[in-house]
């Protein structure tokens, strides 16, 4: 039989448990943007920055940041208006997307293969800055928005997996 004064401190230990249970269920949920359009694993809460359109003929521009030691977990909307993008996307369309991105420095951009990103096929690009930090990115045109997920990280500060993960965790919610 338990003694009062000791059920009183499993019951203590039993809920630290469950809350410590709870606190890392919460910190396992995918970051969804207040626009509700995707789902992502960011290791921290992202920073938001956004670029409303002033114009119908303005491209509205969101981007979610999480910087931590050496490396970064980005996501970047950009939504055009209705009839600009292409309809039916195709690996030339998003070429040009990586290579636009690249357009300070045309030599950054190391390399494209095909990927997925949320099921759909699309591009990856590997681009190299002067500092020799690596920023491995997908492109992904789905109506009228872009989207670029990025995983960028310093030399030698790569987690292994990390760039896996965080591709994989990014699903679309809304068409």
């Amino acid at each position: 039989m338990i003694r009062p004064s000791r059920a009183g401190a499993l019951a203590g230990i039993i809920a630290a448990v469950g809350l410590a249970i709870a606190a890392s269920a919460a910190a396992q949920d995918p970051f969804r943007p207040p626009e509700g359009d995707f789902a992502a694993m960011f290791p921290m809460a992202p920073a938001i920055q956004t670029r409303p359109a002033r114009r119908s003929n303005d491209v509205d521009h969101r981007r979610y940041v999480d910087e931590e030691s050496g490396r970064t977990f980005m996501v970047t909307v950009d939504q055009y208006p209705q009839g600009v993008l292409p309809t039916e996307p195709n690996e030339a369309v998003y070429d040009k997307l990586l290579r636009v991105y690249a357009q300070d420095d045309p030599t950054a951009l190391k390399s494209t293969r095909p990927a997925r990103l949320s099921g759909r096929p699309c591009l990856e690009g590997a681009y190299v800055d002067m500092d020799g930090n690596i920023q491995i990115m997908r492109v992904l045109m789905l109506g009228d928005r872009v989207y670029q997920v990025a995983y960028i990280h310093a030399p030698g500060v790569d987690a292994p997996g990390a760039e896996d993960v965080f591709f994989s965790s990014f699903k679309i919610l809304q068409p």
